[in-house]
């Protein structure tokens, strides 16, 4: 029997002027302890197992710009691995996420997260309110890339979204 190669996942990502979300979607990858996440200056690579069929994931991504791996930091849940990756200069958006001028099938943006450089209102405020929240959840437990240690977002899965609501029936 053959081996199958691995898969990329869903990349969901957003930015501010200082620090990037990412989220790589691969469900209970936080139950997989042979997982490789390796972060540096200039990358981010992924692997691991997870799905209802145990699939191998992988995904590298090249950034366009440096960031700093030392302020980053991860959490493994069951919906996936999630990222504050700290820009290693605060500035101007970037154009994109990665140095590749091409499309990514498996990247996409994350509009929970997504706020335009010049936008200023309140739904502004509160996608801030929400990332303020997960920066300070990250840091209250650590969390750093370093130490496969990351704390608990389970509690952000708990959140009611619009799409969480019941539909009527249909006639």
């Amino acid at each position: 029997m053959f081996a199958l190669r691995p898969v990329a996942p869903a990349v969901y990502w957003a930015q501010r002027d200082d620090v990037l979300i990412l989220t790589i979607q691969v469900e209970d990858i936080d139950r997989d302890k042979n997982r490789k996440v390796t972060l540096n200056e200039k990358s981010l690579s992924f692997s691991g197992k997870g799905g209802a069929e145990n699939k191998d994931y992988k995904c590298d991504i090249t950034f366009f710009k440096d960031v700093d791996v030392e302020e980053s930091k991860y959490n493994a849940t069951a919906r996936g691995l999630k990222f504050l990756i700290k820009k290693k200069e605060k500035g101007p958006y970037w154009t994109r996420l990665t140095s590749e001028k091409m499309k990514l099938h498996w990247l996409r943006t994350d509009f929970s997260y997504w706020k335009d450089e010049d936008d200023s209102d309140d739904e502004d405020q509160q996608r801030d309110a929400n990332l303020e929240k997960l920066m300070a959840q990250m840091g209250e437990s650590g969390g750093g890339l370093g130490d496969g240690d990351a704390p608990s977002m389970d509690d952000l899965d708990d959140e009611k979204d619009s799409d969480d609501e019941e539909l009527p029936d249909l006639e």
